[in-house]
């Protein structure tokens, strides 16, 4: 989803900061995350930036921060067997409690360490050599094709018509390129050449990983799974509002947030309790139900369109009365956690005319 369209969280806080508008840009320090660090400014117009935007919402891709405090995901340069390797346990939410190959150059208390032995457990990825794995060496394209077929086999059909690449040889990776080939993880960097043994980019490891995320299709969650995650967390923070405990909130978005959207839930509600501070009081009342469809699901990720739904603000504050009414309509984009709950890592807010 791009970010021309309006990006929040808390319909609520929205409505209230147009009645009042705060004329305070302080900064809260008690984010987990900054929200900043989900705004690389290197991804704007980059052929790959909606897979590379996804991946940053989802907390799957983390941006560097340079001497002037600008925040770069870097989606050109190569990136390392540890790096994918990483990434790739994330998207997928691999666990293991086997034992991973004793690399001896991935020592225990290395960043990359732990899913270096989850993947190696679960046999997706192998070293370099018997006894070392090559953490900062850049993975190439074929490894690449190699180690997404094998995380995957069991989760997407490779069936399709194989593509021709007349610069592949008969080496071990070649298998997988074909199969990748045939669902369309793989294109190729030419209509004939794949280039197995360049270097992967950031961006084209990103996407081959989200090409094959779209296709898995082997545990699809139910609808009313998906759905409820969203009319929960409405619901939720609702009743906190009307009841004023926005104490609460943070412990809410916690519950049925992940991501970009629990960055920007904690920078909001900060807002939001300057304002409550200052005096404020509301209630909200739902004036028309919001219709949510599932547009997309797979076995980790889903988009949810939610349509049609009406909020309605009533602010105090000051001996002055604000009624706002406000649409819910947006895109609702949810993950799959490591204990097999959905949370909302991203919320689009539709553009109103």
């Amino acid at each position: 989803m791009k970010k021309s369209l309006f990006r929040n969280s808390i319909i609520i806080l929205f409505t209230m900061l147009l009645a009042f508008p705060l004329h305070t840009s302080q900064a809260h320090a008690a984010d987990p995350i900054p929200e900043y660090m989900y705004f690389p400014f290197d991804i704007m117009n980059h052929w790959a930036y909606d897979e590379l935007d996804n991946f940053v919402n989802a907390d799957l891709l983390r941006g560097y921060v340079d001497e002037y405090g600008d925040v770069n995901a870097k989606p050109n340069q190569s990136i390392s067997r540890a790096e994918f390797v990483s990434i790739l346990v994330r998207a997928l939410g691999l666990t293991s409690n086997q034992d991973g190959t004793s690399f001896t150059d991935v020592p225990k208390g290395k960043w990359h360490y732990e899913p270096i032995r989850i993947a190696s457990s679960l046999g997706i990825v192998s070293g370099t050599s018997e006894t070392t794995f090559g953490p900062d060496q850049p993975v190439k394209r074929g490894e690449i094709a190699s180690i997404i077929v094998r995380a995957f086999t069991s989760s997407i059909p490779f069936t399709g018509e194989i593509k021709s690449f007349t610069d592949v040889p008969d080496y071990y990776a070649t298998p997988s390129i074909m199969k990748a080939s045939q669902v369309g993880i793989v294109h190729g960097a030419t209509a004939t050449t794949f280039k197995p043994f360049a270097n992967a980019t950031r961006a084209e490891a990103v996407v081959m990983l989200q090409r094959a995320l779209d296709l898995q299709r082997s545990e699809l969650p139910e609808d009313s799974t998906l759905t409820k995650v969203i009319t929960d967390w409405t619901a939720n923070n609702t009743k906190a509002m009307n009841d004023n405990t926005f104490d609460h909130l943070a412990s809410i978005d916690k519950q049925y947030a992940t991501g970009y959207h629990l960055a920007y839930s904690a920078s909001a509600n900060a807002e939001l309790m300057d304002i409550v501070n200052e005096g404020a009081a509301f209630t909200a009342k739902i004036l028309s139900e919001q219709k949510l469809t599932v547009q997309h699901k797979t076995d980790r990720f889903a988009v949810i369109e939610s349509t049609g739904g009406i909020m309605q603000i009533t602010t105090k504050l000051h001996g002055a009365e604000v009624d706002a009414k406000q649409s819910m309509d947006g895109h609702y984009m949810l993950k799959k956690m490591p204990d097999n709950s959905w949370k909302i890592y991203m919320y689009a807010m539709t553009e109103q005319p």
